[in-house]
This record gives C-alpha cells, sequence and structure tokens, in this order.
C-alpha cells in the first residue's frame, strides 16, 4: 500500500512527457521542480533526489500517464477516462 512502490525510470518520465508532447520546462514547471533536474534525471542523474522523482511522477499522472513496473513490464502509457 505504499505509494512509493514503483520509482519511474529516466526512460518512462522522457516516454510520459513525450506522450504528453510536454517539454522539459513544462514538466518542471508542472512538477515544481528546475528545468535542471529534470535533464538530470532524464539523462541517468544519480543525484536527483526521491522526491523530485515523485514530483515528476504525480505532474505526468494528473496529466494522464500511468506507470507500470514492480510485477510488469516497466512502461508508460496515456490512462483510458
Amino acid at each position: 500500500m505504499s505509494e512509493q512502490q514503483h520509482q519511474p525510470s529516466p526512460a518512462q518520465i522522457r516516454a510520459g512527457r513525450a506522450l504528453l508532447d510536454w517539454s522539459q520546462e513544462q514538466l518542471a514547471a508542472r512538477s515544481g521542480i528546475g528545468r535542471r533536474t529534470v535533464a538530470a534525471y532524464e539523462n541517468g542523474g544519480e543525484r536527483v533526489t526521491t522526491s523530485s522523482i515523485h514530483g515528476m511522477k504525480e505532474a505526468l499522472e494528473r496529466g494522464g500517464i500511468r506507470f507500470s513496473g514492480d510485477d510488469e513490464p516497466e512502461g508508460v502509457h496515456r490512462a483510458i477516462d
């Protein structure tokens, strides 16, 4: 029941952004973090905080992205209303 069950990978963040046609700047603004942080994580940045990653994930989920992982193959998809 943990909210932090699955931390999205850099590739999942990039893919989620692509599905929404968001720039790094748009994701940064919607997640309340800096564009450099988004870029650092998408490029495999090991120094990105868990809270920043969580912020990016939440912003993408608010935009309609769903992440798979844990017991499923890693991926992203648009939520169906």
